[in-house]
């Protein structure tokens, strides 16, 4: 529990009414500091912590970590009587895009593979009716850092924790070129079309890890073997008295 405690209070979790209000705070907070990391954070990664002490480590560097999922909601309602916004990477990438568009601000995804990723821009070139993307390239390769302009926006997605520890291998980079890095995991996978979303009764019905469980299950499995700690951990996190370790940044 002490090294949980400790791995956690290293982290920022920026919590706003709206995706559209913490994407403008997040382009304030890289226009005033020039370089930007943001991480998620599903539940089943905030169990990670406990056993990966590089994937904590990785985490610690972020500007901020946002709230992915029910799980987390879940959690911090339960453990420390917080109510957090669900500020996932599905839901905001989306919004996050449309205002660098609008800003003429470059766009640069990197990760999933050459189909998909070509797909990505494939799909987004229709959505805009023009090409948007500065730079894109599959995550199975090195990314050509001579194709990132400086104060460029990069979308990384390589999965949970190769997208978190790739960031922390390449920080000097990310320093020296201005860049905001934001790790959006599998927001690539919808916008691709390898996943389909889940329709909106779902989602409102908070059973979209159902869907993509049901849809996927073996790229989900071991996530929603570490979710079932969502039973009894809110609980003995709050007898352990977590709470004063999170650094909760309410805007």
């Amino acid at each position: 529990m002490q090294s949980f405690k400790e791995n956690i209070s290293k982290l920022k979790f920026l919590n706003s009414r709206s995706i559209d209000e913490v994407t403008d705070i997040l382009l304030t907070e890289w226009q005033n500091n020039k370089s930007l990391i943001v991480h998620f954070m599903y539940y089943a990664s905030l169990e990670l912590i406990r056993k990966d002490k590089i994937y904590a480590q990785t985490l610690s560097i972020s500007n901020y970590v946002l709230v992915d999922g029910i799980g987390m909601q879940l959690y911090f309602k339960g453990a420390l009587g917080e109510k957090m916004n669900n500020l996932n990477g599905t839901d905001l990438s989306p919004v996050l895009i449309d205002k660098l568009h609008k800003k003429n601000i470059p766009i640069v995804f990197y990760g999933t593979t050459k189909e998909q990723i070509s797909a990505c821009n494939t799909n987004l070139s229709k959505q805009y009716g023009q090409s948007i993307l500065s730079y894109y390239q599959d995550g199975y390769s090195k990314l050509d850092w001579n194709q990132v302009k400086a104060n460029s926006v990069l979308f990384v997605g390589k999965g949970t924790p190769l997208q978190e520890i790739w960031t922390s291998e390449n920080l000097q980079q990310i320093k020296d070129n201005n860049i905001f890095v934001i790790t959006i995991g599998g927001y690539f996978d919808f916008l691709s079309g390898l996943y389909i979303r889940a329709p909106k009764l779902i989602r409102t019905l908070k059973l979209e890890w159902l869907w993509r469980t049901m849809l996927h299950p073996t790229r989900h499995y071991q996530k929603r073997l570490r979710d079932t700690t969502i039973i009894f951990r809110p609980f003995l996190d709050r007898w352990a008295n977590v709470k004063p370790y999170f650094n909760i940044i309410n805007k």
